[in-house]
């Protein structure tokens, strides 16, 4: 290694520092660096800074690191916050997971009790041998006794399948945990029905867990995708990928070039796009992440207990039934039992109230916060909807009634759009997608995208242009 490199990364940052914009040229000059060397200074700067790359009408490439640098690690006090407050309902959660399982564990043992009496009683009446049914039994009897510890409720992260929220949209969810007698029965019937008592009760009050994209699914999903496309991605096309704003795809193209020791071009068009030929070369033919369109996977509803309907009546009877046995021992016709004893009044009164009260405002309050995720959750998915139509429809301008009208044809089983709502939405996509809206000669709403279809014309171009080399070629020297 050069000994000077150990000061090309820092030298960079500190002129980075000081200006908001520059070109490797700007760069070179006033640091002192050679060209090839500032080239891949900014490259490790990418990886680490959040950057955007611009393109000027004659053709030059400006790097953008904003007015002062910012990691793409680096979190905002609100982040901080919100990570604070998870923390802190994750340690409750668990707290009042271990309560419940509290509660939980004094009905098991005498349940336990009477169970284990009957046994002794069939053991010592009966003339047929019962050990074998015995010990069944009291393997059923632990196995319900350790679920009431296993506080996941799901069967894991990697086993879903999938449903449809109520506007006819399928999503994945994952698999529930299933109940023990359930899952000795033997018997055939979906997650949800053979989901488990004790599941239901913790999912009754704190909601089941939405499938969640794995840290690294997008970078892993760009991989395929360049490995199908000879190498190539632009901004646009990675918008089709993640959805994201055209703020987002343009900082994930700067980190995904400096990741993966890609190079950016520009096409005769203007059109920025990234080249990431050295990552395509492959000696194994092991399939990456699949490639799915932004489009092509809808948002996970927001539930707000996961269960079926008799079940969550059970469980409200239930803990109604606590609540009120546990008023009538303070105030009612039992308050001689706590008037009498400290304990009594304790125990049989002012905890299992407070847990049952507690027991009905988590999910009470629960249902305010979904009411407003879950009107996000179905405009994300109309915004889905309207893309895919734009992208694989648009021949330069849509009008409002054309996109409508091509949404409700691509999914003809989901829920039917009007064009009042797609009007709504459209609102956000013109501005990701840095398009126009305009009114025609006909009162028409007209949405028009040049840009979009001149950089995906100009991908297929170049692309086609472009020789395939992703092989290797053969082994000429083995040390």
């Amino acid at each position: 290694m050069n000994k000077n490199e150990k000061y090309y990364l820092p030298e960079l940052e500190k002129y980075a520092g000081r200006t908001k914009q520059f070109t490797i040229n700007d760069a070179a000059s006033v640091t002192g660096l050679p060209i090839l060397e500032t080239e891949y200074a900014i490259k490790d700067m990418m990886e680490i800074y959040n950057c955007k790359l611009k393109v000027t009408e004659s053709g030059n490439l400006i790097y953008d690191f904003g007015p002062h640098l910012k990691r793409r690690d680096a979190k905002s006090f609100g982040e901080y916050f919100n990570d604070f407050l998870a923390m802190f309902w994750k340690a409750f959660t668990i707290m009042y997971k271990f309560m419940i399982s509290a509660f939980l564990v004094v009905y098991f043992v005498v349940f336990l009790v009477i169970v284990l009496a009957v046994i002794i009683g069939v053991m010592s009446g009966g003339k047929n041998d019962n050990s074998k049914g015995a010990g069944n039994m009291i393997y059923v009897l632990f196995r319900i006794f350790w679920s009431i510890f296993e506080w996941n409720t799901i069967m894991g992260y990697n086993r879903t399948y999938r449903t449809k929220d109520s506007y006819g949209y399928t999503y994945k969810h994952y698999t529930e945990k299933e109940g023990i007698l359930a899952g000795m029965s033997g018997k055939e019937g979906n997650s949800k029905d053979k989901k488990g008592f004790v599941a239901s009760v913790y999912d009754f009050v704190f909601g089941p867990p939405r499938v969640e994209i794995h840290p690294l699914a997008n970078m892993q999903e760009l991989a395929t995708y360049l490995r199908q496309n000879k190498g190539l991605v632009s901004t646009y096309e990675i918008q089709s990928l993640a959805g994201w704003t055209r703020a987002e795809a343009q900082s994930f193209m700067t980190q995904a070039l400096g990741n993966y020791n890609g190079k950016a071009e520009i096409s005769d068009n203007a059109v920025l796009y990234g080249d990431f030929t050295e990552l395509i070369r492959r000696k194994d033919n092991i399939e990456g992440a699949p490639v799915i369109f932004y489009w092509d996977e809808f948002e996970p509803d927001y539930e707000l207990t996961g269960n079926k309907a008799e079940r969550d009546l059970g469980i409200f009877a239930m803990n109604a039934f606590n609540l009120i046995l546990s008023a009538i021992v303070l105030w009612g016709p039992l308050s001689g039992l706590s008037q009498g004893s400290i304990a009594a009044a304790i125990f049989l009164g002012w905890v299992p109230l407070i847990y049952s009260l507690v027991f009905f405002i988590i999910p009470a309050v629960r249902y305010l916060a979904i009411i407003p995720q879950k009107r996000k959750q179905h405009l994300m998915n109309v915004r889905k909807r309207l893309m895919m139509a734009i992208y694989q429809e648009s021949t330069g301008q849509l009008t409002l009634n054309q996109l409508t009208e091509i949404a409700n044809k691509q999914h003809p089983k989901e829920e039917k759009l009007n064009p009042k709502l797609v009007e709504k939405v459209m609102m956000d996509v013109i501005y990701d997608l840095e398009g126009e809206s305009f009114v025609n000669n006909n009162a028409e709403v007209v949405y028009k995208f040049e840009r979009l279809d001149q950089e995906l014309d100009d991908m297929d171009k170049i692309r086609a242009e472009k020789k395939d080399d992703s092989e290797l070629g053969k082994i000429v020297f083995e040390a």
